[in-house]
């Protein structure tokens, strides 16, 4: 569960990190690498939400 929490809390930083990156180029082209940061910020995000949910009721066993 510390590996899912950690992708969490990395994910959680460069999300944030896209939103304040965002704010600062404001509507221009490198607008376009802010909202790629903030994808990589979700991504990860998701990978460690997908991770807590494979710990807590894997399917690995089940199959």
């Amino acid at each position: 569960m510390g590996k899912a929490f950690a992708l969490i809390v990395l994910g959680a930083i460069i999300l944030a990190a896209g939103i304040w990156y965002t704010n600062e180029v404001g509507h221009s082209v490198m607008a376009i690498v802010a909202a790629l940061i903030m994808a990589v910020g979700g991504g990860i995000i998701t990978w460690g939400l997908a991770v807590a949910a494979d710990v807590h009721s894997p399917t690995s066993r089940k199959l």
